[in-house]
């Protein structure tokens, strides 16, 4: 039963940070524009900070993935880590950088970052025992 959760959110975790990253790859409007919120904000191209969020959230995805089918937890330890490390800052960008927190980010990154703690006690709990 614990093996199904851990594979689920595995799948969840990569799956959001997929269905995030495409639209700031693609340039979609909506992305553009929260993305220039930012820029106000934090005072760094929106342009380059769009992108790099998108490849890194690819780059996430395509960890946690290698993970599941691989169960290296290397790979895992290492895409939690980046995944409680992007939502934390997420976090921060959503209060302090937006003039207003869209509640719904701020319940997905909630979830992802409660769900990096979990897995990487797993991932350490499997190690040591």
């Amino acid at each position: 039963m614990r093996n199904i959760l851990n594979t689920t959110i595995n799948i969840i975790a990569s799956g959001l940070m997929i269905f995030f990253a495409v639209p700031k790859l693609l340039a979609k409007p909506q992305s553009v524009a929260g993305f220039e919120q930012f820029e106000k904000a934090i005072y760094l191209n929106a342009d380059f900070f769009r992108i790099f969020t998108g490849v890194s959230e690819l780059a996430l995805a395509i960890l946690l993935l290698a993970f599941t089918f691989t169960k290296n937890n290397t790979f895992g330890k290492l895409g939690y880590s980046f995944l409680l490390i992007t939502m934390v800052t997420a976090l921060g960008l959503e209060f302090f950088a937006r003039p207003e927190p869209k509640m719904l980010l701020v319940l997905i990154a909630i979830f992802l970052a409660l769900a990096s703690v979990y897995r990487l006690k797993t991932i350490i709990n499997t190690q040591t025992s």
